[in-house]
């Protein structure tokens, strides 16, 4: 099967990739007014690891047998979607949802980072450095001084955690890459949905005692939007996109991503879009495209999932 072949189901992929992935940190902004962050997250992983399991499951995958791949998954899947994820719905309380989304943009430019440790590393090419560099001044740009006259240090402690979060996800990654080559990414996908869900939840029964919120309708209808069209059907579609299409051309999604949470996020919850949102978001933008362009040059480079929230 050929990119040509399919090019109508290949760019559905690819759209619903694109749009769904980008509107979910506005899904998050809505939910974590009214929900738990971290119960949120919980549930939202847990149901999507269930529903990816069994399609695992009744496609013929099997589970792996030995004790080390459970131990890799287990951990993984707790810094990729434990840790980042998790650390992504707490910032949202403090932070707008476009905002979020161009932090998260750091993630595959560490990823390149993280790749070049150890022995088995990718070589750190000075293109790599460069653009990590970039990204690094774009998220630098991001961080507004203005914010001290109004919130105090919580805005400056959800860009920690985020960024944080985007070092969990890409060493996780990296991990998880090296370690797990043997476990189909579907079922990889669904068990560190269940393991990161599953430590989030704990999380929340520790703090607030995890008992279920009160919350509006509209709460709800984000969690199971986050839930399916976010973890099952985008995931779907992304497995999907990068068996069908050139990695260097569905790669691009992710610089559509964080445009996207933008648009949607001062359409409907009226954030500004400020000269720091749009020069700090062009800079991270093309530190990811210096990057990118490094890492996809190999014959059969791996395509690198992006932090979708």
């Amino acid at each position: 099967m050929t990119e040509e072949r399919y090019g109508i189901r290949v760019w559905i992929a690819y759209a619903v990739v694109s749009v769904v992935w980008g509107s979910t940190y506005l899904a998050i902004r809505v939910g974590v007014v009214e929900m738990p962050p971290f119960w949120m997250a919980g549930v939202r992983l847990v149901t999507a690891g269930v529903i990816l399991l069994a399609i695992a499951l009744a496609s013929g995958r099997r589970l792996p047998r030995e004790a080390s791949a459970w131990g890799w998954l287990v951990l993984t899947g707790v810094l990729i979607l434990g840790f980042a994820l998790g650390g992504m719905f707490w910032a949202e309380q403090h932070l707008e949802s476009g905002l979020a989304a161009l932090l998260a943009c750091v993630s595959p430019i560490l990823m390149a980072l993280y790749g070049s440790l150890g022995p088995r590393g990718e070589r750190l090419t000075p293109r790599i450095v460069i653009g990590l560099l970039i990204g690094l001044a774009g998220v630098a740009i991001l961080v507004d001084p203005g914010w001290a006259h109004m919130d105090g240090a919580v805005p400056y402690v959800a860009v920690g955690v985020i960024l944080a979060g985007s070092n969990a996800w890409s060493g996780g990654s990296v991990l998880a890459k090296r370690k797990l080559t043997a476990v189909s990414p579907l079922l990889s996908s669904a068990i560190h949905s269940l393991a990161g869900g599953i430590f989030l939840l704990l999380v929340d029964l520790v703090l607030r005692g995890g008992s279920i919120p009160a919350a509006p309708g509209r709460a709800w209808v984000a969690l199971a939007y986050l839930t399916l069209f976010g973890s099952v059907i985008a995931y779907s579609a992304y497995l999907y996109l990068v068996t069908h299409m050139a990695p260097a051309r569905a790669g691009t999604y992710t610089y559509i991503n964080p445009v996207i949470a933008v648009l949607l996020g001062t359409l409907i919850l009226n954030e500004a879009i400020t000269w720091r949102i749009v020069l700090g978001g062009v800079v991270i933008l093309g530190g990811l495209a210096l990057v990118r362009r490094a890492r996809l040059r190999p014959r059969g480079a791996l395509l690198v999932e992006e932090p979708a929230a």
